[in-house]
């Protein structure tokens, strides 16, 4: 766990560094009447969060809330904006990647004929020695933010939809991955709103969509985090 959080300070450094730079593309400068122009911005803000599933009458077993790591990535964004005016609409293109660690580190989840349930680790790997056991997520997705501007503060609201491309579970030790995509739904839509100052701030996103896959849970999830370079 320390190896992750010292990997991803370093990369929050680096990403604050890139998002400094906005790419101004002729093409994609556009005028009109009242001066609104749009930018083609190419740069790397951060997400890192916790995510809480919210209660819901279902047996998905309960997750250790500081392990449900959350990190997303936005690789570009168009803005529009007017010089003008304090208030800005932008799209993008993000990645998004989510951790759910068991407070019960003795299960996993299987397929197990036609339901997908909790799955007794032990019962597949005599030599696991119980120390974590979690389910992970990758979404690619596009959030669209409004946001407010007074000089270097901003206040921001949005939303997004992602389609989950990878899931699987995981446990150590010794290391097991087992691809299991049916786990997952595979829509994701959010609504999210925050603060920064400069280019560090904070966020909140709240999941519309169920996480996990029918018959698996209902569970939506509160996330709460640092952004860094948006």
């Amino acid at each position: 766990m320390k190896k992750l959080f010292v990997i991803i300070a370093a990369l929050s450094l680096a990403a604050a560094s890139a998002s400094a730079q906005t790419l101004r593309a002729p093409e994609f400068e556009l005028s009109s009447s009242d001066k609104v122009d749009s930018d083609l911005r190419i740069a790397f803000p951060m997400y890192f969060g916790f995510s809480a599933p919210m209660d819901s009458p279902s047996p998905f077993p309960n997750t250790k809330y500081t392990q449900n790591f959350y990190y997303a990535l936005e690789v570009a964004s168009i803005k529009f904006h007017s010089d003008t005016s304090p208030f800005s609409f932008s799209i993008g293109l993000k990645c998004t990647f989510m951790d759910f660690s068991f407070e019960d580190t003795s299960i996993t989840y299987r397929k197990v004929g036609p339901a997908l349930m909790p799955y007794p680790i032990i019962a597949e790997n005599l030599k696991y020695d119980g120390k974590k056991s979690k389910v992970h997520a990758s979404y690619v997705g596009a959030p669209i933010r409004f946001a407010f501007k007074a000089g270097r503060a901003k206040l921001f609201i949005g939303g997004g939809a992602d389609y989950m491309f990878h899931g699987y579970t995981k446990y150590r030790s010794p290391k097991y991955r087992e691809d299991l995509n049916a786990l997952f739904n595979p829509f994701h839509a959010y609504a999210e709103a925050g603060v920064t100052y400069s280019m560090i701030g904070l966020f909140a996103n709240y999941s519309i969509t169920p996480i996990f896959a029918d018959g698996v849970s209902n569970t939506r999830t509160l996330t709460i985090g640092f952004t860094f370079g948006l």
